[in-house]
């Protein structure tokens, strides 16, 4: 049974995954989006992939739409998000590697209990965008909080080209991949995302061109 209730990180991915299903990608060819340092047929490419899999996700479990992340960059595929068995982890990783086109899958993909992950999308239901109180000491500070400020930061960062980059936050570890133009660009982006309030780690698959 699927839980409606999920907060701000469900409705937004609810509308991300929506609007890449109902793609109409049989009859488009491959579109330029200039800012992005993709090709056009990168950008297709990554598309038609992400789209199959949540279509596959659909198709066998709704709950993987809500509880997995898949980013993509020119066919690496990054997954991330929590499940509750083994079974579901091999399942979705199973679905993943279906297509022939991905070149690499960074799988971040957490197994935990069912409790832990009701208490998790409780907290995301209780906080949405808003950071945890300084007082609490028990609570984390929001995954949907610190994706807005990275979103913010980078897109204010002079030298910093955003669009290049997908990033998610669980459990307050920060995965980030794709592509920067120099070292520089690199080190300033990993160093804007560690320096950002209740980020315990955060694991790169960022490339340079």
């Amino acid at each position: 049974m699927i839980k409606v209730n999920r907060g701000w990180r469900s409705v937004m991915k609810t509308l991300s995954v929506c609007a890449v299903l109902a793609a109409p990608l049989a009859a488009c060819g491959p579109l330029q989006m200039p800012l992005e340092d993709r090709t056009g047929n990168d950008q297709w490419l990554d598309t038609q992939i992400k789209s199959g899999i949540l279509g596959e996700f659909s198709k066998v479990d709704h709950t993987y739409l809500m509880d997995v992340n898949i980013d993509i960059w020119k066919q690496n595929v990054m997954v991330t998000g929590m499940v509750d068995s083994k079974g579901k982890y091999y399942d979705v990783i199973s679905l993943v590697k279906q297509d022939n086109r991905i070149k690499t899958v960074y799988d971040h993909l957490v197994i935990a209990d069912q409790e832990t992950i009701d208490a998790y999308h409780r907290a995301e239901d209780q906080y949405g965008k808003n950071a945890v109180p300084a007082d609490s000491a028990t609570q984390s500070v929001s995954d949907v909080w610190i994706e807005g400020q990275i979103k913010a930061l980078l897109l204010a960062e002079k030298g910093v080209s955003s669009v290049n980059y997908r990033w998610q936050a669980v459990q307050n570890v920060v995965y980030i991949m794709g592509e920067a133009q120099t070292d520089e660009e690199l080190n300033k982006v990993l160093s804007i995302v560690r320096r950002i309030k209740g980020v315990s780690r955060v694991v790169s698959h960022v490339s340079v061109a």
